[in-house]
Parts: structure tokens; C-alpha cells; sequence
């Protein structure tokens, strides 16, 4: 077990050096961009350059879709099932989702609406207030996650008790209790994946609307800019005690929200982009803080907590240093 320890920590490393290295060349100047990308992005604008836009934006949200593979590959190859090491892979995906909401999310909601106030009038109807604002939208993320996971929990609750009265046994209720438990961390994780892999989508279809080549960088830049959301979400899934085949099954299936926010991107434009992107960014901070940071307040060994908030820091870090 301390080999696979090894070797996945040195794995996760390597895939998040390659994350560093491609995205500082993207944001570098274009004679620094390093070989490799230049060859793939060479590479799929040869091969879609024919396709219509709306096609060639399907192939970025394909490419996106693509990220978790080799972390599929290396939970399979190593049946990583280790309390520690879902925990720690838990805390950087928490990380990872607060710093996207801080460091990408609002930065570019706050440009987007210093840009569109200097045209718009003043209003303060309490309908602009509560339905126009961006940043109220935030809340409307976090409570919709909260209802949904209240919603979740009463009906589980609700199965619960009529099978304790079936059975008559209390031990049945403790266990369908922290079944249900389970059951709703889950949902709110692929709810919240699906979310993120919408916005990622929608952002893949301006950039084909724009040109092509602002197309497949975007998409390159994204995938590997999702391997680390991916790390944590797949392992969190895991530590819900969900197998690795229905994990696997059910990333997928959020994956698919890429190609739905690339439809909203085509038909929409970008009218509603900034309002999805807030919602979003109070989904990332209800799954981040009391989803996954929630279930991690179970540890209480000295040495488990600064493993997971150094995780978490490099979470913070990795994507401050990706964007």
C-alpha cells in the first residue's frame, strides 16, 4: 500500500505539472508557447477547420469531456480505496472549487459588470434587486443546493422510517440514515459537477463563435484546467462509498452538461452568461464548504487535518496558478 501511496502522489503531481506548464505557455507570449501545444492545437483546427461552428464547438466540449480519463485510469489501475487518501484528494477538490469561485468566477462577473453598468441606467426595483443583480445570484446557487439537499434528505428520511416500521429493527433506521446521507452528498456533488461542466461548455461555445483557433485553445486550456476538479470530485464520489464503476458512469453523464452549456451558448449568446456563472459560484461554494468540507470535519487525527489543509492551500494554489 505505501508503494501505490507513492506512486499515485507522484502521478497526481505529474498531472498537474503538465496542467502548470501548458497553461502558463497559453497566457505567455506566443513565442514562449511550447511545442506541444502549438502541435495539438495545429492539430484539431486541421481536423475541424470544415466542421460548421456549432460542430466544432461539440468537439472542444468532447475534448473537455475527456479530462477525467486519466483519473479513471488511475483509481482502476491502483483501486485507490484508502480513507487518507480520499480525504486529502477530497480537500484539494474543495480547494480547487473555492479558489475557481474567487480567482476566476467573480473577477470576470465583476469585469463583465463594470463593462454593462457604464451603459445601464440605475434601478432599484426590488425585481432588478432580486432577479437582475449577478451577485445575488450567488445566493440563489447556494440556496437552491440547500433545498435540494433538504429535499433529498426528507424523502430518504421519509423511505427510512417506513422500512424501520416494516422491519421493527432500530438498527435498519441507523444504517438507511447514513445511507440517505451519503446518497445526498453525492447528488449535490454531480449537481454541482454538472453545473461546472455547463459553464465550461457555454465559454467553449463563445469562443468557436468568435474564431476557430480562440476555439481549441479555450478548449485545451479547459481540459487541462479541469484535470484537478476532476482529482477531487471522482474521489469524493468514492469516499461516498459509490463504486468505481458507478462513479465512472455518472461523471460521464455530468460531462455531458459541457455540451448542454455550448447549446445555451449558440442560442442565448452570452445574455445569460453572467447569471449562470454566479449561480454557479454558489453551487461551487455550498458543495465546497458544506459538502465536502462537511464530511471532512469527521477527522480528528492532528496529523489527517494539516494533511488536508495543505491540500486544500495547494487546491487554492494550483488554480490561481492555472488562470
Amino acid at each position: 500500500m505505501a508503494f501505490n501511496k507513492k506512486i499515485i502522489i507522484l502521478l497526481l503531481f505529474i498531472f498537474l505539472f503538465i496542467d502548470y506548464s501548458y497553461e502558463h505557455g497559453i497566457h505567455s507570449d506566443e513565442n514562449h508557447n511550447h511545442l506541444y501545444q502549438k502541435y495539438l492545437e495545429k492539430y484539431i483546427t486541421n481536423k475541424i477547420k470544415n466542421l460548421s461552428k456549432l460542430n466544432q464547438a461539440n468537439i472542444g466540449a468532447a475534448i473537455i469531456s475527456s479530462a477525467p480519463i486519466p483519473i479513471f485510469i488511475l483509481i482502476v489501475l491502483f483501486k485507490i480505496k484508502n480513507i487518507v487518501i480520499l480525504d486529502i484528494m477530497s480537500s484539494f477538490a474543495a480547494g480547487a472549487l473555492i479558489g475557481d469561485v474567487f480567482i476566476h468566477n467573480l473577477p470576470e462577473i465583476n469585469e463583465s459588470h463594470s463593462h454593462n453598468h457604464v451603459h445601464d441606467k440605475v434601478n432599484n426595483s426590488l425585481y432588478y434587486n432580486l432577479f437582475e443583480k449577478n451577485e445575488l445570484f450567488i445566493c440563489w446557487g447556494i440556496l437552491s443546493l440547500f433545498i435540494l439537499e433538504k429535499v433529498i434528505s426528507y424523502y430518504g428520511n421519509k423511505n427510512v422510517k417506513i422500512e424501520h416500521n416494516k422491519n421493527k429493527k432500530i438498527h435498519n433506521h441507523g444504517n438507511g440514515h447514513g445511507h440517505n446521507h451519503n446518497n445526498s452528498n453525492i447528488i449535490i456533488s454531480l449537481v454541482g459537477d454538472f453545473i461546472h461542466n455547463l459553464t465550461d461548455g457555454m465559454a467553449i461555445g463563445a469562443g468557436f463563435n468568435k474564431n476557430l483557433k480562440l476555439g481549441v485553445s479555450l478548449s485545451l486550456s479547459i481540459f487541462f484546467h479541469e484535470i484537478p476538479h476532476e482529482v477531487g470530485d471522482f474521489s469524493y464520489l468514492l469516499k461516498q462509498n459509490m463504486n468505481i464503476t458507478n462513479a465512472i458512469i455518472s461523471q460521464l453523464v455530468t460531462a455531458l452538461g459541457s455540451f448542454f452549456g455550448v447549446y445555451l451558448s449558440f442560442t442565448f449568446g452570452e445574455q445569460y452568461s453572467d447569471k449562470i456563472i454566479s449561480f454557479a459560484s454558489g453551487a461551487f461554494l455550498y458543495l465546497a464548504i458544506n459538502t465536502i468540507m462537511g464530511d471532512l470535519k469527521k477527522s480528528n487525527s492532528l496529523k489527517h487535518i494539516i494533511m488536508q489543509a495543505i491540500a486544500f492551500v495547494f487546491g487554492v494554489c494550483i488554480l490561481d496558478a492555472l488562470i
